[in-house]
């Protein structure tokens, strides 16, 4: 398990995110990652209105038997496995990890029943010879393209609208913001006044322009509540 959520947060995001149709309001969205682990932000609202099912989330035409959703919230890993008759199977055990790196299990969250609101992250481990292939993700539209994450802990989040820098509001100093790239995951630390990233020797200052659809993690140290918005 560590293994393979090393290898995710070391892998790129570099999925774009396309507008492929739009019926009403729900907007059926194409990824092309060419990738096998792709984060995936969670683009809008449940076809009901309210904060999205991720069994809702991924058009599954395109995926195979295997292919597993993973989410990171609250401290604890989630993982889902699409099945053999296209659904995704009931949960493996939820994984938490302790700050010492200690490992416990509890029940997992039926995909139909675990939710994330608009600007979360999620992956999607597909097979290697799907890489190259897009896949689909359709949501309803919403209007509200604003994340918080509490104090203290480390959130995965997405970009669910246009390539964009997130703006960060309550950041305090030490937090970090980590962007999956195709080598060495980039990472961006506040400093109590600005944003900065190293390149070698090299220290530059400011956010990165985040792709549409892709994601990374947010660590806040701070006491209070950290809040990214995007245009």
């Amino acid at each position: 398990m560590k293994k393979f959520l090393c290898g995710i947060l070391c892998a790129s995001a570099g999925a774009a995110l396309a507008v492929e149709s739009t019926v009403a309001t729900i907007e059926v969205r194409a990824v092309n990652s060419g990738l096998a682990n792709t984060v995936v932000a969670i683009p809008g609202l449940d076809l009901s209105g309210g904060t999205l099912a991720i069994s809702n989330l991924v058009k599954t035409t395109n995926l195979s038997a295997g292919d597993k959703l993973m989410a990171f919230a609250n401290g604890s890993y989630k993982t889902w496995e699409l099945d053999a008759s296209g659904h995704w199977a009931e949960p493996s055990a939820e994984v938490s990890m302790s700050g010492s790196g200690g490992e416990s299990q509890s029940a997992g969250t039926p995909a139909s029943q675990f939710r994330l609101d608009v600007g979360s992250g999620i992956w999607l481990s597909r097979k290697a010879n799907e890489v190259g292939n897009p896949f689909y993700v359709y949501a309803l539209h919403s209007d509200t393209m604003t994340s918080t994450v509490a104090a203290g802990a480390t959130a995965l989040l997405g970009n669910p609208t246009t390539n964009s820098i997130p703006t960060v509001t309550g950041c305090a100093d030490g937090d970090q913001i980590v962007v999956p790239t195709a080598g060495i995951a980039k990472r961006y630390t506040y400093d109590g006044s600005a944003w900065t990233s190293w390149s070698g020797l090299e220290q530059s200052s400011g956010l990165p322009t985040i792709v549409a659809g892709t994601g990374f993690w947010y660590i806040s140290k701070g006491s209070g509540d950290v809040t990214v918005s995007w245009e």
